[in-house]
């Protein structure tokens, strides 16, 4: 498979380096062919202007996308920019390495975006989604280094949870352009770790590379369900749910496996939130938020569960607000 790493940290000491540098290592060692684009080191310009093209659609007027569409038609991008194009086209999976700077992506990779991203030859028209240029195929892979741990990003932090902070990336960038998204690798805080804990991020990631067109992907939802970007053609149900019987030995061991199918249902996208009392909450409730076609499919999933036999659920429709 041909991968493509986008790098984006300025020095080559740093942690985030040395996860570009084990990604290509590992890559190459299973057999993959890794094209690296170290933006700092190729002084890779993130400013989008005109420099982006070689042609002039309108010289009076800079609309980007425009200049972007009729640059498609006359082979008109920038060197600079046509190769990195050629590099994603090429690739089998895109993988975004960079540290977390003010919530976001560095604004030499977000620049990367900007530019090498373009209208007509990279996505628009029917090139959208399911159907963009990683035709869901591509996959694509965030490796992330952050200042602060894992408790600040989890959703009861101060800061906002990791996923959406990532979403711009994963929906926004990744599966905008038919790019299907993976978990992310975090390496947390390696600043505060240990020379042996970062080692031990290097082997983890290591071992995650050598399943990377194995694992699961993110699904997200599909353009054919939001015609002309319109409403979702699937509803959105909040399910109640309650004890019916307290819990027993027997309810304690399929605790764990109640737990996957509820991430399994958040990974496939029938699971759009989830909130959960305390386990020794006496007055215990839980509230689910699924996207599915109908009340009933939503009651054939709840059956599903491990622990239906103990449950009750109370299915509520939603509706556009």
């Amino acid at each position: 498979m041909n991968i493509l790493i986008v790098h984006a940290h300025h020095e080559p000491q740093s942690f985030s380096s040395a996860l570009a540098q084990q990604a290509e290592i590992s890559l190459k060692t299973a057999g993959h062919t890794v094209v690296v684009s170290d933006l700092y080191a190729m002084g890779f310009d993130p400013v989008s202007d005109r420099r982006n093209f070689t042609s002039t659609s309108n010289a009076d007027y800079l609309k980007q996308q425009r200049e972007e569409k009729h640059a498609t038609e006359v082979q008109g991008f920038a060197p600079d920019l046509e190769a990195e194009m050629q590099k994603l086209e090429a690739a089998d999976a895109l993988i975004f390495n960079f540290p977390l700077w003010w919530f976001g992506m560095p604004a030499i990779l977000k620049g990367w975006c900007d530019r090498v991203l373009a209208m007509g030859r990279v996505y628009g028209g029917s090139k959208l989604y399911e159907t963009g240029i990683g035709n869901s195929q591509k996959r694509g892979l965030i490796l992330l280094t952050t200042g602060g741990g894992p408790s600040a990003y989890d959703g009861w932090g101060i800061n906002p949870s990791l996923d959406a902070i990532l979403t711009p990336i994963q929906h926004g960038i990744f599966w905008f352009n038919g790019i299907l998204p993976l978990d992310p690798f975090v390496a947390w805080a390696p600043a505060h770790l240990t020379p042996e804990e970062r080692s031990a991020y290097l082997s983890q990631l290591d071992q995650r590379l050598q399943g990377m067109f194995t694992e699961a992907p993110i699904q997200l939802p599909k353009l054919a369900d939001f015609p002309n970007f319109g409403s979702d053609t699937q509803q959105r149900y909040v399910v109640t749910v309650e004890r019916k019987r307290q819990p027993d030995a027997d309810y304690d061991a399929k605790v764990a496996a109640e737990k996957a199918m509820l991430a399994q249902w958040q990974r496939r996208g029938i699971l759009l939130n989830l909130q959960m009392a305390a386990p020794e909450e006496p007055n215990w409730r839980g509230f689910l938020t699924i996207r599915a076609q109908d009340q009933g499919a939503v009651r054939s999933l709840l059956g599903q569960l491990p622990l239906a036999d103990y449950l009750t659920f109370e299915v509520t429709t939603l509706s556009k607000v």
